[in-house]
């Protein structure tokens, strides 16, 4: 069987790798994507393993969410076995910077514990996802220990945000994603299967209701089997540019921004974060443990949705990041040394919801829209879509995520305006608002809410709700109502 593999982010090596498990040997396996992966989500991500931490006010409201967090939860038990897997098939080709890892056993550039703290940074908000976390992890009998503030390694944020609460969480970890890339590549590529193609692919070329190959940037093409489309967030643009007459609501880019610095005197162990807040996951800080020191640290993450894909970091992410990280992690980060810029561009479907699975062309996958989640997802996705390749079971439940879905729609009108206010009102407080002792936080929700409802009314959302990330492409008209 030869299969193609469109894209080379974590979701498309750790299916190349299941894959070659099993591999013939008259099977191949053809990985196209340039190496140096402009704009790659998983170069750029914080690689933590959060299921719990994630956890917002809301986030189990409904059928579909509990079950993406129990997806979410599953993954996060997976990963200490499937990177053992890993170290035990690399072997000799084990890169230098992971000679000494043994997985979650021996620490190096993965290793469990995240702290969450409930700062004063925002606004209320935090309250409410710290209290939704905590409960949570009480209903699934997660390990977990309130704490002290004080007592949490390397944490000397201002005194003015200082946490006023926090927890530790045992089993969720983080990994070094950059090194985690090379561990892939290098098994990989030691596999008489696999072959890496360091191009682009143009588009997908169809015949007789199925794709037949995939056209490259210099115009060659690439015959096969089965098709696996897992680039990230350009999934949209290739479907688009290949005709191949299958309809997927939009992916969008959702641009981040994280800041890799050199902390020699205060070197983190642990994963430090706060709760989700305005839009986007809060503030964390994260052990950035390479072949040669352990004293980097990735600070994260900014977001925005763009239609089209963002090449530079925003200066006011990267400031409001170093900011964050020195009033809200460590005051001592002033001294550190800034080692590196990453943008990512995180694949985000218009429903906010994963794309994953076959479509109606039988012998194309589309895997895309993991958000923030693809890293930590990978093992589980990984499993899943090489089960659908070989036609053997999957969870029936996984089909809502199918790629030709209609746009799912879980938020009523008012559900959705009143989470874009507290969300925006979070984000305000978060980049500065001061009000005024008066009535100013009254108005300027009123000004938000009478502005969502003028949105929804103009797109026609009256017995559904606009996710909050999507406000700005229903409002330019990027996304269809």
């Amino acid at each position: 069987m030869d299969t193609v593999i469109i894209g080379n982010g974590i979701l498309a090596l750790t299916i190349a790798f299941r894959l070659s498990r099993a591999a013939g040997e008259k099977d191949t396996i053809s990985i196209i994507g340039k190496r140096e992966r402009t704009g790659s989500a998983t170069l750029a991500a914080g690689a933590m393993l959060n299921s719990f931490a994630e956890i917002e006010a809301d986030s189990l409201d409904n059928e579909l969410d509990l079950y993406r967090f129990e997806l979410s939860h599953l993954a996060t038990k997976m990963w200490p076995k499937f990177e053992q897997e890993l170290i035990t098939a690399a072997g000799s080709c084990l890169p230098s910077g992971c000679r000494n890892c043994q997985g979650f056993q021996g620490g190096g550039c993965v290793d469990c514990g995240t702290y969450i703290v409930n700062n004063t940074a925002a606004d209320d908000l935090d309250d409410e996802n710290f209290d939704a976390i905590l409960n949570a992890l009480r209903e699934f009998n997660e390990p977990h220990e309130l704490i002290s503030p004080r007592d949490i390694p390397n944490y000397l944020p201002d005194q003015r945000y200082r946490a006023t609460r926090a927890l530790y969480i045992f089993n969720e970890g983080w990994f070094n994603p950059r090194l985690m890339i090379e561990k892939l590549e290098a098994i990989l590529a030691n596999s008489p299967q696999v072959n890496f193609i360091n191009t682009n692919v143009a588009k997908l070329l169809k015949e007789n209701e199925t794709v037949s190959a995939v056209e490259l940037e210099d115009g060659s093409a690439i015959a096969g089997e089965n098709f696996i489309l897992a680039a990230g967030a350009a999934v949209s643009d290739l479907v688009n540019n290949s005709a191949l007459g299958i309809d997927i609501q939009r992916i969008f880019y959702g641009v981040g921004v994280s800041v890799e610095i050199r902390s020699p005197d205060f070197p983190h162990k642990k994963c430090i974060r706060t709760p989700n807040r305005g839009l986007a996951c809060g503030i964390y800080s994260v052990p950035y443990i390479t072949a040669d020191c352990n004293d980097h640290i990735l600070l994260g993450a900014s977001n925005f949705i763009s239609p089209t894909p963002y090449p530079y970091g925003r200066i006011t992410s990267v400031e409001s990041l170093l900011k964050a990280g020195m009033e809200q992690i460590n005051r001592n980060f002033y001294r550190a040394d800034l080692v590196r810029v990453n943008v990512g561009w995180r694949p985000t479907s218009q429903d906010t919801y994963p794309m994953i699975g076959r479509t109606s062309i039988q012998n194309l996958i589309i895997v895309s829209a993991t958000k923030r989640d693809g890293f930590h997802m990978s093992p589980l996705i990984s499993e899943y879509v090489v089960a659908m390749l070989n036609g053997q079971p999957v969870d029936k439940r996984f089909d809502v995520f199918a790629p030709e879905r209609s746009p799912i729609r879980p938020l009523t009108r008012e559900q959705a305006i009143n989470k874009a206010v507290r969300h925006q009102t979070s984000a305000a407080y978060q980049h500065g608002f001061s009000p005024s002792k008066s009535r100013m936080p009254e108005q300027v929700g009123k000004m938000f809410r009478d502005e969502l409802e003028r949105l929804h009314d103009q797109v026609g959302a009256y017995d559904w709700g606009i996710p909050p990330e999507m406000l700005d492409m229903y409002r330019y008209g990027h996304a269809k109502p």
